[in-house]
């Protein structure tokens, strides 16, 4: 089974360590989990030749020095990063986060509101995996 590159976009560091837990918890799905703290980070990750591209990539909205639409916005139109899929996983209210995409011009494959248990992270990391097989099937 090949492993699923995975990049986290959030500046919260509790909360990477919550998806990072749930994300470890689930079985049959070898990970490797970068992390960019901030919108610059995650630009400087994605268009860096060297780094390798991620499989998935969770995108938090409201990210220092970048936000989550503008860095979106570089995967979009960036030729070598063309369909990766990106999950939208924000405090941001998935209608409003929605909206809020919809009036950039852009879209995201999934959008998911942060849970406030460690019991939710849990569960979206089985989302998360549900998707990538599906999405890789």
């Amino acid at each position: 089974m090949d492993v699923t590159q995975i990049l986290v976009i959030e500046d919260n560091p509790l909360d990477v360590t919550l998806l990072r837990h749930g994300l470890d918890s689930v079985e049959d799905w070898p990970i490797q989990i970068s992390v960019a703290a901030d919108g610059e980070q995650a630009t400087n990750y994605l268009l860096d030749p060297d780094k390798p591209k991620p499989d998935l990539v969770i995108l938090d909205l409201n990210l220092p020095k970048r936000n989550g639409v503008e860095v979106l916005k570089i995967i979009r139109i960036t030729d070598f990063l063309y369909g990766m899929p990106v999950i939208v996983l924000s405090g941001t209210p998935e209608p409003e986060a929605r909206a809020k995409m919809k009036r950039a011009k852009l879209d995201a494959e999934l959008y998911l509101t942060k849970p406030s248990s460690v019991a939710g992270f849990n569960e979206i990391a089985l989302q998360l995996r549900d998707f990538c097989q599906q999405f890789n099937a």
